[in-house]
């Protein structure tokens, strides 16, 4: 007599099956360096300064032929604001 087997159990099998057909490829280079742990945060700014980020998104990718992303832009923002509340004078 046949036991039947747990769907759980088949879905873990068929990926074994998978994974033993298909060899592991090795990721591909990155041109980019290793990115630091980021934590996600929601602030609100005005409508023109949203269309400001846009405008210098663009603009860096017809400079760079790549988009930059906007949470890079804001990084660059954000350290220019610490650099000058934390400057010298502080």
């Amino acid at each position: 007599m046949n036991k039947r087997i747990p769907l759980s159990q088949r879905r873990t099998d068929d990926q074994k099956g998978v994974d033993a057909i298909f060899e592991p490829t090795a990721p591909a280079p990155r041109d980019e360096e290793p990115k630091e742990k980021l934590v996600k945060a929601t602030y609100y700014i005005r409508p023109e300064h949203v269309i400001a980020l846009e405008r210098i998104q663009l603009a860096e990718r017809q400079r760079l032929g790549k988009r930059r992303d906007k949470s890079d832009l804001i990084q660059e923002a954000i350290g220019l604001l610490i650099a000058r509340y934390e400057g010298p004078a502080a």
